[in-house]
């Protein structure tokens, strides 16, 4: 096997059957992200929080949202190593803890200090280790021509928590205030333990496990560091959206941003769900073009924002990313061996956590000084320019064969 052959890697033994996807494996995998999601989710009024609960500039908010994206871009290159070296699913619960940590320590924070740093870093932590790993393991139990439609439904299973936990968790916090919240939000993921006590999934592990030199080489070519280049495009655009859309539109007059998430989530899921299978039968790289070019529109769109474009702004998101991160994420397992899925998947998530913190850490100054319209601005070009880079070095004719999944 070799980083050049058009078809996937062989399926180990104890694969699932060509026609099965929602086996008791995937469908647990489902309902860990789930559970999870909703934990992780009540933190996406975090950017809310800070600003009318503990007074925090633009600045200060980028600069706490920027220390989850850089405690995982940093943790993100060992995680693969650490899957193969131990159970994925000690790290799973390792992941699973820390989340459960962060959330009950918002219970007890009380400024902008270094404790909320730590906290979310832990919390950064625990979502790169729970992407990494669910990831890689329900691409080892579903069949390899459906790997898009079953990254899809496991982003959705996340996906939907981000509406349903800020719909619950906003007017319970102006009810009961935001301590309570917190509690059940760490409560949430200290459940989803109890729900991977059952789960076997296991691939190679160990010393044993060696790979030729081509196979390696898969991993720094061409079109798999384009792959790292769109997710570091991806995370780079959710993180000026969910960090700095809330302030903005309360500067402008809103009241609440729930519209925002209920807009992402709803067109998100529709887009995985009705056309589930569109990236494994038109090929991943073509759906990803189409929803790059969504992306920088919808992200620069937001510059000229009214409390009355949430709801359209949030849908325009959620299409985009709809079609790009199942279609990025199977564009890469494709061009990889089985058993470095991991390896590629830390280069993933390390690529998506320095964009993120690309725009919330070093764009969050440019807004104290320049407005918020200059952020989504220049983050929409950034986002504009894997158009281009997407398109040769993925839908030239000769790329074709290698990234359409079999």
């Amino acid at each position: 096997m070799t980083s050049t052959s058009p078809s996937p890697p062989p399926d180990a033994p104890g694969d699932p059957s060509p026609d099965r996807l929602f086996s008791p494996s995937f469908v647990r995998l489902l309902f860990v992200q789930m559970l999870f999601g909703l934990s992780y989710s009540t933190f996406l009024l975090l950017p809310k929080y800070l600003r009318l609960e503990l007074g925090a500039t633009a600045t200060e908010i980028g600069r706490v949202s920027g220390a989850a994206t850089i405690a995982a871009a940093i943790v993100a290159p060992f995680v693969g190593s650490l899957s193969l070296r131990f159970s994925r699913r000690k790290v799973l619960v390792v992941a699973l803890g820390f989340e459960a940590l962060g959330a009950f320590g918002f219970c007890i924070a009380s400024e902008v200090g270094p404790f909320v740093y730590l906290l979310r870093a832990l919390q950064g932590i625990a979502w790169v280790m729970v992407f990494n790993v669910t990831a890689t393991m329900a691409a080892d139990v579903v069949p390899q021509s459906r790997m898009a439609q079953a990254i899809g439904y496991l982003g959705t299973a996340m996906l939907a928590t981000n509406a349903l936990a800020p719909a619950v968790a906003e007017p319970a916090s102006a009810r009961v205030g935001y301590v309570p919240v917190f509690l059940v939000a760490g409560c949430l993921v200290a459940a989803s333990l109890v729900n991977l006590i059952p789960l076997r999934v296991e691939g190679p592990k160990g010393p044993d496990v060696s790979h030729t030199r081509e196979e390696r080489q898969a991993l720094w070519s061409l079109p798999t560091l384009s792959i790292h280049y769109g997710s570091l495009l991806l995370g780079a655009g959710i993180g000026a959206m969910f960090t700095y859309v809330q302030p903005y539109a309360i500067e402008r007059g809103a009241t609440v941003v729930g519209p925002f998430f209920f807009g992402y989530v709803g067109a998100a899921v529709f887009v995985r769900v009705g056309f589930a299978r569109l990236a494994d039968s038109v090929g991943p790289a073509r759906v990803l073009l189409f929803a790059q070019m969504i992306y920088a529109l919808t992200v620069g769109a937001a510059a000229f924002l009214e409390p009355s474009w949430l709801l359209f702004l949030g849908i325009g998101l959620g299409v985009s990313h709809g079609f790009a991160y199942p279609a990025l994420t199977a564009a890469g397992f494709a061009g990889v061996p089985r058993t470095l899925r991991g390896h590629f998947m830390s280069g993933y998530t390390f690529a998506f956590n320095f964009g993120y913190a690309l725009t919330v850490m070093t764009l969050g100054p440019v807004v104290d000084r320049f407005g918020y319209a200059s952020l989504f601005l220049t983050t929409s070009l950034l986002i504009a320019s894997g158009v281009p880079i997407t398109y040769f070095t993925h839908c030239a004719p000769r790329q074709r064969p290698t990234l359409r999944p079999s």
